[in-house]
């Protein structure tokens, strides 16, 4: 089974579809969704919740990918690639912790709620690059785990859908979209399976972590709310 990567516009772009186009004479318009008022601890209980669904739907095969994938059991393969870090994707600078870690309480202090939209849709969106192309090679290898790594490509762009409707109810600006880009054709052309592998446990620990991130830092915002 062999499908190319579709050169669409990705599946992070616009995650929920809230930007519509109109081209009624050769141009374009576009108009405005107009988001529901909401209260911010419902904001970000909304975005708390679909990254802990995305969360425990990864986890639900993390176990079973890694023994099947590299013979080993999740802990001793993370503590053996640990350290090994894609420049392209958000970095301990950005998000200071491992999978599995809780952030620093000091970090969590520092953390300002429209601020952390913005960041955390940007590093969903480069996480959402590299699945995009795990799924790309699972389907042109036969990939086992192809229908996991699709739903977690649907989980993060949910994920992405809560905290784009998140900036819009705070009338933040996001950052640029991520563009495909970031994703060099080094790490994409990869005929060896032993180094395809290797970048897919990146790419997909990576992914985990971010989304503890995510939980992590808008639970954290929530109760500072409830509490203020």
């Amino acid at each position: 089974m062999s499908a190319p990567l579709d050169r669409g516009q990705p599946l992070w772009v616009n995650p929920c579809g809230v930007v519509v186009a109109v081209n009624p004479g050769g141009g374009s318009e576009f108009t405005e969704f107009t988001t529901p008022v909401v209260k911010d601890e419902e904001l970000l209980t909304q975005i708390v919740g679909q990254a802990r669904t995305a969360l425990g739907h990864a986890e639900t095969f993390r176990d079973k990918y890694v023994e099947s994938t590299f013979k080993l059991k999740l802990q001793d393969h993370h503590t053996a690639w640990r350290s090994n870090q894609y420049d392209w994707l958000p970095g301990p600078e950005q998000i200071p912790k491992s999978l599995g870690e809780t952030l620093d309480p000091e970090y969590l202090q520092t953390v300002q709620f429209e601020q952390a939209l913005k960041d955390s849709y940007e590093y969903l969106q480069k996480y959402a690059v590299g699945l995009e192309q795990v799924v790309s090679d699972q389907y042109d290898h036969n990939g086992a785990f192809l229908s996991e790594f699709k739903d977690a490509e649907y989980n993060v762009r949910s994920t992405l859908c809560e905290i784009q409707l998140g900036m819009m109810a705070k009338n933040v600006t996001q950052k640029p979209d991520v563009a495909r880009d970031i994703m060099a054709d080094e790490y994409r052309s990869m005929g060896n399976s032993s180094y395809r592998n290797l970048r897919d446990w990146l790419i997909f620990r990576d992914y985990m972590n971010g989304l503890e991130y995510v939980v992590q830092v808008f639970e954290y915002v929530r109760d500072h709310l409830a509490a203020s």
